[in-house]
């Protein structure tokens, strides 16, 4: 890992965002390297995620192959998606009565590991990375990053992508300012279950959406059921769906056991109607895929929050930059986003010979704006959402809709 050469960037992280970046360098003919601290692929933990705006600037970053093949990183692959799929429905989750379609555009519900494993192709990803250190040389040009196991790499530009809790933000800010904040207090636990075939075929059945469905109780409760894994077409009994419940968090609720998790929402949901009342009453007291989560986001416009660049040598994208409360649907896109504006920008100044550092600077600020806006309004939405506001947050009101560019 001696190579220095001067264009490389250097991408902390491959998830989404470090993958879509990568596979834009890669069609422009970038150099670069893709370092993650996990020790392969494979992901103890799986989750599912909405792309709807996002697939815009996707579409400019990865081959029309890989694109083409999108769909099979569908929750469904199976279904054929029309116009009726794409609306998410919102109940009473009280009564279950249906109140509106949340408004955005097309959209797509995939498996994490379907969508990496889609845009790991073609890419070499150096796993077991930890990083451990940021230098930089004094000729205003190179920089290295420093790996746990002694390791290191120099090129022109380290990108952090390295999720919500980043070690690159945390290098460049120190822990107690790169550390994320609490969201009112909200929490929840993520629940993964298989059912029988008959309820399985109930969940999906009309007059429910066969891949999701939101929710809002009156007592100041946001819910979710959705179809997480229904790859195994002929056997909804391997079928997995994802529900939660989110709350304002009880004492001590982030050291509760997974069976105290799924207590506590089994019968908070007794008080719910369908789906939720169903689909809770029907799993297991003792479920195995449940993950304790506080609801929390970090803003990169406060000013105690902003970060020296390095002359363009350094920067952020994606939940590294801007971790937001995911319930209105919008980080994935703007990672995606991001990922493309700083490919903009990288492609700039390594093939067309602009400046690095202003290119960079033009990055973050667009970027702070754009994301910074949205972590506020993902914030302000969960809180509403949990409140008597609820029928005035920003999802019911704009839905999954992207966000007007921020004035200036």
């Amino acid at each position: 890992m001696a190579d220095t050469d001067s264009k490389k960037v250097i991408i902390i992280g491959a998830g989404t965002t470090g993958l879509a970046l990568a596979q834009g360098l890669k069609k422009a003919a970038v150099p670069f390297a893709i370092y993650e601290r996990a020790p392969s692929s494979a992901s103890k933990r799986n989750w599912c995620f909405g792309l709807h705006w996002g697939i815009e600037p996707l579409a400019k970053l990865v081959p029309e192959h890989l694109l083409q093949n999108i769909a099979q990183c569908q929750v469904d692959p199976h279904i054929e998606l029309t116009d009726e799929h794409f609306r998410m429905p919102l109940a009473d989750a009280k009564t279950g009565k249906h109140i509106k379609n949340l408004e955005g555009s097309k959209f797509y519900r995939f498996r994490r590991d379907k969508f990496r494993h889609l845009l790991l192709e073609g890419l070499d990803v150096q796993y077991g990375k930890e990083i451990s250190a940021i230098t930089f040389d004094d000729d205003s040009t190179r920089v290295t990053a420093r790996f746990v196991d002694g390791s290191h790499d120099t090129g022109s530009l380290v990108v952090g992508c390295d999720g919500s809790r980043s070690a690159v933000r945390t290098l460049l800010l120190g822990s107690e300012k790169a550390a994320l904040v609490p969201v009112g207090g909200y929490a929840t636990a993520m629940i993964y279950a298989n059912y029988s075939r008959e309820h399985a075929l109930a969940l999906r059945a009309p007059p429910f959406h066969p891949l999701y469905q939101v929710g809002l109780h009156p007592d100041g409760y946001l819910c979710w059921f959705s179809l997480h894994d229904g790859g195994d077409k002929d056997h909804p009994e391997n079928w997995k769906f994802f529900q939660y419940i989110s709350y304002e968090a009880p004492p001590g609720h982030a050291d509760w056991s997974k069976q105290q998790l799924v207590a506590y929402q089994k019968q908070l949901a007794q008080k719910f109607g369908e789906p939720w009342k169903s689909a809770y009453e029907w799993i297991s007291d003792d479920e195995t895929e449940v993950w304790n989560t506080e609801i929390r986001d970090w803003d990169p416009r406060k000013p105690e929050n902003e970060w020296d660049n390095h002359s363009g040598r350094v920067t952020l994208a994606g939940d590294s930059a801007h971790p937001m409360s995911f319930q209105r649907g919008q980080g994935l896109n703007n990672a995606v986003q991001d990922a493309y504006e700083l490919f903009t920008a990288i492609r700039s100044f390594t093939n067309g010979g602009g400046a690095q550092a202003a290119a960079i600077d033009a990055y973050e600020a667009e970027m702070k704006a754009r994301g910074g806006k949205e972590v506020q309004m993902s914030r302000e939405n969960t809180i509403m959402m949990h409140s008597k506001s609820q029928k005035d947050s920003h999802l019911v009101k704009q839905g999954m809709k992207k966000q007007r560019p921020p004035s200036t």
